[in-house]
């Protein structure tokens, strides 16, 4: 395609029309133009572009257009519009669709937006070109205007946030009782919203009633959170995709149980959206119980009362996080869902505020969480960088060719050695050595100097697979491509699937990003020049077709689990990740179509390490080398939360073809979430550390801010004695476990100091454990019975402390036997002992069984109907 001569010619027909127009302004007079009698309208087909969607832009994000093409002809046509966003007329995205005659067509395309170019502007310009192209050359088609290029703007959002509202279809709207409740819950999301702000919203919420979502990349990039309040999503298969990869890719969203299907919810979260529905009740009085989100502590209940009833969906969910109740009964929850979250609210939206038009306390608190920017998705482009360039370069010989080689040496040697003997002539050996050896040495040098010169064409290709609960994946790949000559990469892109180069700015060439009818997607630019590595990035999700699961349960050894869906004879590093808490190994065992593993106590990973074993390959250090940069900040990375399994396997194929000049290569890593089952009852359980979460216990003065549970951190050099109470949460197919012993591990320093632990024994705190002078790794049991009974809250309470140390102690002493702090030298006795201590990490592994004859709370709760 002649990109060059288009914008020569594109710039030429610009500055014509401006000369004409400029000529007819001025009023130089035309001469002898006839007047000619007005033909018929000729049939043509007429093409619009305009905003999709949100119909809002984001900078750095992707937005939808719709392109309409209406065919008045006798014949069908086929239409390719491009677009450019602000200035840059060289980065263009672009639409080639079929258009029947006498027909209208609709067709989407999506569209990035330069994070750069308008950060102090509210208006973006879209610029769109039509082409028409013959014999390999393009030309363009003019407006109605006559002119190359049709101009418009678009809105663009810097920094707003931005809310969208999913509520019942279209046709129910109709009814004036629909209509009203719809404009209610419009109402009360706005309150909601300016409840937390100082100054109300500028821009409205964006309804997406009346009009299904586009099917295109990133389509809700611009929203922050979404309210869905009705089943509208039931109708819009693409619509129910485009919500549910946004909020796994950061996204906020409010959904409404009381006012929507249980089927879909199914469809649009599966498993992390589960939960069973009890009944259905209407409530005129209640109390809202909510708690402080930071210090844990329950506030005063808030009452509500109105003469017109408020519907409540009475649930039974399984959510860590519920901070509002309703007479025992969750209001409101929260589970996290990728690297978005998701709050759940089964109070109707009146028994939110209060007759005076105003929010409650505990929606003012779910709206801070609520109404705030969409979370950034985890980074792994950075990381996948290093791993995919170590691919390219050329073969080392094998160890195979070096050892033929040196045989071939050692064998000449001994059969000229056995002959020259018989023959008395082991003078010649002296002769014959050297020259082997130069000779082995050639050959070695030019067996090292071909390979070093014959560097393949290649595609080294990384990802990270991210396995869904709803039988999707999340794929973010990266490719370097190397080439021995110029050419082009022909870089073809499947369904669902977008693959740009990293460097897009770096070159005055045109580029375009085309989307054909069959959903794919062709890249045209610049040729790959020789020598060069390039950068390609892909972020995409597809359904599984064969899913890959994990579950199992804990028996005498630890967690025995079973992988399906995937190769283990492929599979490598196999490793158990629920940060922060500590990193277990799975050793695998391979049998049939599915494989069985078992993760240990001892197989542990020592802090720090993230591939299993003593001595590393250099594969498995990149590989450790990239699981640090990525867990580097684990509160913030959805590729720990668990527990999952992590696996390095061969990349997914994902429909993405090159040139046929190119080999392909390159590893994947891909993160499984773990279903656990309930162990059987009567026998011995162990419970690694790994699936043992670890939170703050909440008391009378609030929360310890020694540790941190979200990253499992403590902090470091303290000087003053402290004690941090400490909840160890187990997973909930364990909620009827009896304990018989925990082992913790420890590192902390603390010389001069006591350390101490305490379990809570008949509602009292006892110390369990004391040592003078803790420095290094501490290890110790617990196992009385007394102090292993669980809290109310279902989780084990230890308290972690050191005391003062031993010379704050002498001067503490010293103080309060003397009254003026200057003793008999005159010199004032120092107040403040500065030694600091710290504690690095706290491990603790649980030994239990199952009573038998016990039934899970899960089957109880289902079964009596009450939490």
């Amino acid at each position: 395609m002649h990109f060059h001569s288009l914008r020569s010619t594109i710039l030429c027909r610009i500055f014509a029309a401006f000369m004409f127009s400029l000529v007819a302004a001025i009023g130089i007079p035309q001469v002898g133009v006839a007047q000619e009698e007005e033909a018929p309208a000729e049939a043509v087909t007429a093409v619009t572009v305009t905003p999709a969607g949100v119909q809002r832009f984001a900078n750095g994000g992707w937005a939808s257009m719709t392109v309409v093409g209406v065919n008045r002809t006798d014949d069908d046509a086929e239409e390719v519009v491009s677009m450019f966003v602000g200035k840059d007329p060289n980065l263009q995205f672009s639409t080639k669709f079929w258009v029947p005659a006498h027909s209208k067509r609709q067709s989407w395309m999506p569209v990035a937006v330069p994070s750069a170019d308008f950060t102090d502007e509210d208006r973006v310009n879209l610029s769109t070109i039509r082409l028409s192209g013959s014999e390999g050359a393009e030309s363009f088609t003019e407006n109605i205007n006559q002119m190359p290029i049709s101009e418009r703007s678009a809105m663009l959002t810097n920094g707003e946030i931005n809310t969208g509202l999913i509520s019942d279809p279209s046709e129910l709207l109709m009814v004036a009782t629909r209509a009203a409740e719809s404009e209610r819950i419009v109402e009360i999301v706005n309150l909601a919203r300016d409840s937390i702000t100082s100054t109300p919203s500028d821009f409205p919420l964006i309804s997406f009633n009346s009009v299904f979502l586009p099917p295109t990349h990133r389509a809700l990039d611009q929203m922050d959170q979404v309210v869905i309040a009705g089943d509208q999503l039931l109708n819009d298969s693409e619509g129910m995709i485009a919500v549910r990869r946004w909020i796994r890719h950061g996204g906020r969203a409010w959904i409404m149980l009381d006012r929507v299907s249980q089927g879909m919810v199914q469809q649009l979260l599966g498993d992390d959206g589960a939960y069973t529905e009890i009944d259905r009740v209407e409530l005129n009085d209640l109390e809202i119980e909510f708690k402080d989100p930071f210090s844990g502590r329950a506030w005063q209940p808030q009452a509500w009362t109105s003469e017109i009833p408020v519907t409540m969906l009475r649930v039974f969910t399984e959510a860590d996080d519920v901070p509002c109740h309703v007479n025992g009964w969750p209001a409101a929850y929260w589970k996290r869902v990728g690297d978005g979250e998701v709050l759940f609210t089964t109070l109707g939206a009146e028994g939110w505020v209060n007759e005076k038009t105003t929010t409650s306390q505990a929606l003012n608190q779910l709206s801070r969480r609520l109404f705030e920017p969409k979370n950034e998705p985890t980074e792994f482009v950075q990381a996948l960088v290093p791993i995919v360039d170590e691919q390219i370069g050329y073969q080392i010989p094998s160890r195979s060719v070096a050892a033929i080689v040196l045989a071939v040496n050692l064998l000449a040697l001994i059969i000229f050695g056995g002959i020259w003997t018989r023959r008395r002539q082991l003078d010649r050996m002296a002769v014959l050595v050297p020259v082997s050896a130069l000779a082995t040495t050639a050959v070695m040098l030019g067996i090292g100097s071909h390979h070093a010169r014959s560097v393949p064409s290649t595609v080294a290709t990384g990802q990270v697979v991210q396995v869904r609960a709803s039988g999707e994946a999340d794929i973010t790949t990266v490719r370097a491509v190397y080439s021995q000559q110029a050419g082009p990469l022909g870089l073809v892109s499947g369904n669902h699937v977008l693959t740009m180069p990293s460097d897009v700015d770096a070159t005055s060439e045109t580029r375009r990003l085309r989307f054909d009818d069959n959903g794919t997607s062709r890249w045209f630019g610049p040729d790959q020049p020789p020598g060069v590595v390039r950068h390609l990035i892909s972020e995409s999700s597809m359904q599984l077709v064969n899913p890959i699961r994990v579950r199992g349960s804990f028996d005498d050894q630890g967690f025995r689990g079973t992988l399906i869906g995937l190769d283990a004879a492929t599979c490598e590093d196999g490793l158990i990740v629920s940060l922060p808490a500590p990193m277990t190994s799975a050793r695998f065992d391979a049998s049939g179509d599915s494989a069985h593993f078992v993760a240990r106590q001892q197989d542990r990973l020592p802090v720090d390490q993230f591939v299993p074993g003593a001595m590393l390959s250099d594969k498995q250090r990149k590989r450790d080398a990239f699981l640090r940069q990525v867990f580097a900040e684990p509160e913030n990375n959805s590729l720990g939360w668990g527990p999952s399994l992590l696996l390095w396997t061969s990349p997914l194929d994902l429909g993405v073809r090159f040139e046929a000049r190119f080999t392909q290569n390159g590893p994947a890593l891909i993160s499984i979430p773990i279903h656990i089952d309930r162990p059987q009852p009567g026998i011995e359980i162990r419970i690694p550390s790994t699936f043992i979460h670890v939170d703050t216990f909440a008391s009378e003065s609030g929360r310890s801010t020694i540790y941190n549970p979200r990253n499992g951190t403590w902090l470091k050099e303290l000087t003053k004695p402290s004690e941090t109470q400490l909840l160890f949460e187990f997973p909930r197919a364990l909620s009827e476990m009896t304990l018989s012993g925990v082992t913790i591990s420890m590192k902390v320093n603390a010389p001069s100091r006591t350390l101490f632990v305490k379990a809570m024994v008949d509602g009292e705190p006892a110390t369990m454990f004391e040592k003078e002078n803790a420095n290094g790794v501490v290890q110790f049991t617990i196992d009385r019975p007394d102090a292993l009974r669980f809290h109310s809250s279902g989780a084990l309470w230890l308290s972690f402390g050191v005391s003062e140390s031993a010379g704050q102690s002498a001067l503490n002493q010293a103080r309060n036997e003397q009254a003026d702090p200057v003793d008999n030298g005159g010199v004032i006795a120092p107040e403040v002992d500065n030694t600091t201590w710290q504690i690095d990490y706290v491990h603790l592994d649980a030994v239990g069984q199952i009573k038998p004859g016990t039934q899970s709370s899960n089957d109880k709760a289902t079964e009596t109907g009450k939490p």
